[in-house]
């Protein structure tokens, strides 16, 4: 056999197939370890991260059981208020519940980091520091009872966790061109309403109300918190422009199951007239039914106003008279949290309530107006450092 000559060894395929075999086994080598190393690090990143999604879900959710406790005991302070009595205690044990899951699940995320952190690229292992930092913050003002702070803390924790999804996610292989076609994705249209409409979303949220009223509470009272301008201007209650001048003030009704809503003027205006005008329905309907001797069944009622009659000054002036406030206003339940108040169930009767009760003027009131009600269709249907210090429960 002769001796291959320089030149011949490069233009031999052979050869040439296995140099570039070799070239394509190294570059897979080094990408495997690479990829093997990358998915080794989520792994660990996981096993943080999970035990501190849940610690942050159980303090969010031990933040909103207190608001509502407190707000119901402000709501419905009479010992007749059983229902509200029975949820505060019911959320009582359910506070010290969700404390205790979510200082354990904290301490399994710090202990997991603590012997993991060695295998994160430093800005990871910074960012997993500043999280937890974070949350330890959340836990001390939920134990503090600072609501408004503590919900401000969870969007900032929740920021921190993003950031650290962000850098530990890195370049899908399934979708390495998603950020190009974010450039392209349509922005949601935003439908203008008119002033002092109803969307759907709050048509809705009034009528689930209505319906809770006429069905699971039909036996309790609810209360409802005024804005605080509504005792500093009392002069405001006999306005024209009392839609105007409340436009942006917040009443707040609260049930004794311990749901609660925001409302506008408008909307406590649309809630206070569905609700008199189906109590108007329903004793109708029972009179007919008793003097025809009907056997009991399920019956279906629909309710409707026009928008325009109905938020008329006069209108709004004579409902809104029709409702028995609380003394207390929605602006201090709104602001409770200076953790002035143990995380205690009541033991003594704490004073009287004014209930939320409306009484049969309003047909004669309907008449003196002269106001016609277009029947429309929509029905009454229904559609969350360790923590320094513990709560007694």
């Amino acid at each position: 056999m002769g001796s291959v000559g320089w030149s011949e060894f490069w233009t031999d395929p052979r050869i040439l197939g296995l140099f570039l075999f070799g070239i394509v086994g190294t570059c897979w080598g080094i990408l495997s370890f690479y990829w093997n190393r990358r998915e080794s690090r989520l792994d660990a990143l996981s096993k943080v991260l999970q035990p501190l999604i849940r610690a942050a879900q159980s303090l969010r959710d031990a933040n909103t059981t207190r608001r509502k406790c407190e707000i119901l005991k402000q709501s419905f302070p009479s010992e007749r208020a059983t229902e509200a009595k029975t949820r505060i205690n019911e959320m009582v044990d359910r506070y010290g519940e969700q404390i205790t899951e979510s200082e354990e699940q904290f301490r399994v995320a710090e202990s997991e980091y603590e012997a993991r952190c060695f295998r994160f690229p430093d800005n990871i292992a910074h960012l997993v520091q500043t999280a937890l930092h974070s949350l330890s913050e959340l836990g001390r003002l939920v134990n503090d009872g600072k609501f408004d702070q503590a919900d401000t803390q969870f969007k900032k924790f929740s920021e921190q966790y993003r950031a650290v999804k962000r850098a530990g996610r890195g370049l899908r292989l399934a979708a390495p061109f998603e950020w190009f076609w974010k450039l392209f994705a349509k922005a949601e249209r935003v439908v203008a309403t008119k002033r002092h409409s109803l969307t759907e979303a709050q048509m809705r949220q009034i009528l689930d109300l209505v319906h809770k009223r006429a069905t699971t509470q039909a036996s309790n009272t609810f209360a409802v918190h005024p804005p605080q301008v509504w005792f500093d201007k009392p002069d405001l209650r006999n306005s024209a422009r009392i839609i105007d001048e409340l436009g942006d003030a917040i009443f707040l009704i609260v049930f004794q199951d311990g749901t609660s809503r925001l409302f506008t003027v408008v909307e406590l205006v649309v809630f206070t007239f569905l609700l008199i005008d189906l109590r108007m329905q329903m004793r109708r309907v029972h009179r007919m039914a008793s003097v025809a001797a009907l056997p009991e069944a399920q019956i279906e009622m629909n309710v409707g106003f026009a928008e325009s009659d109905v938020l008329r000054p006069e209108m709004v002036k004579a409902l809104l008279k029709k409702v028995a406030f609380s003394p207390v206003s929605s602006d201090s339940l709104m602001w409770l949290g200076d953790g002035s108040s143990p995380m205690t169930k009541p033991t003594a009767d704490r004073g009287t309530q004014l209930p939320t009760s409306f009484d049969e003027e309003f047909n004669l009131l309907r008449e003196e107006l002269g106001i016609e009600l277009p029947s429309s269709n929509l029905n009454p249907k229904p559609s969350g450092s360790p923590f320094s210090s513990s709560q007694s429960a």
